[in-house]
This record gives structure tokens, sequence and C-alpha cells, in this order.
């Protein structure tokens, strides 16, 4: 007869790529017991954060861990309940729970009420697992409007819980060059969700892309994450907007272009950038995050959010050897940041929190 697996309560605030990738790893050692905290109304979070307290009084008397993917809200009671229960509670800090930005109003430390539950999710939690060491402390220098730094160290001053950087892992047998589409010269891409909001243009650097696009004739620029119907006023002629997909067909998308735009105020370790390197795209980043430790030399940086410096990156751009830093940018990822090294270091935290 097998022997039980383990139990363990997991808590996420939206059920994303990264969301799935962590549950199926964790299902390999543990029975996963997991509860989104998906409020479709703001009405609604009191119901939802009910919910989440029935589940966890039902559930934490068996389970030997807790985890939650981001602190906010969601993450408290966990947090909370576990301190009083005597169970490890492990956060994994992906981005927005680790900084704030008032000129945009972004990060959970930009909005007061949102903010002390985070500090004090945080607080309560046995451990914390960034995906990067830059969401623990980082000096911020891309834009001058908001804070000098950011981190969750630099928002929770004293905060004593101890961390581990556990690195985002990608599957590169997957996440390849697709051969069977042709990679269109001097073509940039970006993918942003939420694309007809204002906000999230700024947020993940749209503006700036627009801006250039004008000034780059000879260039084109596909952004993914277009809702049915949405066009950009005055948008230049060589921007073309494509819907939401799926990642499978994202991998076609990736390959046939030559450069990847990632020009964020704000970013921990994203995904869609790694995806995009591993299919032999030229990354172009602003410097923020992990995002210049992530592509080294193998593509270009933005130092300033500056829509005219933006213009002379990637003229730079156009001019270097694509096919060498395309198989540069793939092996940087393959082999830095593969997604065995994440599932065996997320384990071996996971284990020795279960010890203590």
């Amino acid at each position: 007869m097998a022997a039980c697996k383990p139990v363990l309560l997991y808590f996420y605030p939206a059920q994303s790529s990264f969301v799935v990738k962590d549950l199926k790893l964790m299902e390999q050692v543990y029975e996963v017991r997991h509860h989104g905290f998906l409020p479709a109304k703001k009405w609604q979070t009191p119901l939802v954060w009910l919910g989440l307290l029935f589940f966890l009084l039902r559930h934490i008397w068996r389970a030997e861990v807790i985890v939650c993917m981001f602190a906010g809200y969601h993450s408290w009671f966990p947090a909370c309940l576990g301190k009083l229960a005597r169970k490890p509670c492990l956060i994994v800090a992906g981005g927005t729970d680790c900084v704030s930005f008032p000129s945009i109003g972004y990060g959970c430390f930009s909005k007061p009420v949102l903010g002390r539950f985070t500090r004090w999710s945080y607080k309560l939690a046995s451990h914390i697992a960034p995906v990067h060491e830059k969401l623990v402390w980082q000096e911020y220098s891309y834009q001058p409007n908001d804070f000098p730094n950011q981190g969750f160290r630099f928002h929770c001053p004293g905060l004593e819980t101890p961390h581990t950087v556990v690195y985002n892992g990608y599957d590169a047998e997957f996440w390849q060059p697709d051969f069977s589409v042709t990679r269109r010269p001097a073509s940039f891409l970006t993918v942003c969700a939420g694309l007809d909001m204002r906000f999230t243009q700024r947020l993940k650097g749209v503006d700036l892309i627009l801006e250039a696009a004008k000034h780059l004739p000879e260039a084109t620029f596909t952004i993914v994450g277009s809702p049915l119907g949405f066009s950009i006023p005055n948008q230049p002629k060589n921007v073309h907007l494509l819907p939401k997909m799926p990642l499978a067909d994202l991998k076609a998308v990736y390959s046939a272009h030559t450069f990847y735009l990632q020009l964020s105020m704000s970013e921990g370790f994203p995904n869609a950038l790694s995806e995009s390197m591993l299919c032999g795209c030229v990354p172009v980043v602003s410097n923020v995050g992990a995002m210049p430790d992530l592509i080294g030399d193998s593509g270009f940086v933005l130092e300033k959010q500056d829509s005219i410096l933006l213009q002379e990156v990637l003229k730079k751009a156009l001019q270097a050897d694509v096919l060498t830093m395309g198989q540069q940018a793939r092996a940087r990822i393959s082999q830095q940041y593969p997604e065995t090294r994440r599932e065996q270091e997320l384990l071996e935290l996971l284990a020795s929190l279960k010890a203590e």
C-alpha cells in the first residue's frame, strides 16, 4: 500500500501560469489542497475572505506546511493561523508584493490597507522565498517619481523573517524556436495583458513603445494581449495588435520575431521575457528588477524611462548580430534557470521548514 503524501495548503490570488507550474511541482511530493482568492468584484472580498478562513479551519490541522503565492490580503489568514497552529508558512514573493509606485498606484505597499496586510503576512510567515534577489532590496533609478529603493525589506523595515531566493525555472524542451515559422527581421514583440487600460500601458512601457514606433518606420512592433475590437488611438501603422493567446500558441509568435521588449516600470522575474529568450528572441529590457541580470550581455538595457533614449537603444539593437545574441539568450535561460533547479530548491526549502 502506497504511503500517504503529506498535506500542503496552497493559496494564490490568481491562477496564472507560474501558479499552475508550482502546483504541478509540489504535487510530486505533497497532497496539495489549494484555494484561490479570486473576488470578481471588490464588494465580494469579505465573502471570499470568509471562504478562505473556512477552508483553513477545515484543512490546517492535517497540513504539514502552508505556501502562499505572493503576500497580500489572501496570505494574512494562512500566515496568522499557521503561526497559531505551529504550521510553517512559506510566502513566495513574486513582484507586486515587494514594491510601491505611488505615481501610478502600483504595488501592494502603495495602498495603505493592502500594505499593512502584506507587512503583517511577511512578519507572521516562517520563511519568504523571493524569485530574485532584487525583490529583497534594490536601488531604483529607472524613473524619478517614486522611491529610490524597492524590495520587501525596504518597505518592511525591521522585518526579521528569514528568506531564501528560489529562482523561477523554465522548460527549455518546450520553449524552443519553432523553425516552421520565419523570423522577421527588425521585428519587436511584447506581451501585455490588460492592454486596454492606460494604467497597464504605462506600467508595462507600452506608451514608450508606441512613441518609439513612430520614429522607426523600418521596424515592426507587435503587441499581444489586445481585447476583441480594441484599437489604440493614433496607432502607428507599424504597430500590430494580437489577441491574448494560449501559451502553446505563443511559441510560434516568439519565434516569428527578432526582439522581445519588456520595458516595464516594475517587474520581478518576468515569464514572458524568459520564454521569448528560450525561443531565440534578443531581449530589450528596462533597468528594472531582475531583468538586467537575467539577460546579461545577450540583449540591451534601457537605463532610463525616456522615449528618445529608447529609440537610440532600438537603433543599436537593429545593427547587432541578432543570430548570435538570440542563441546566447536561449543558452542563458536554459543553463542558469532550468525548471529542475526551481523544483529541487523549492522542495528542499519546504522539507527544511517541515523539519524545524
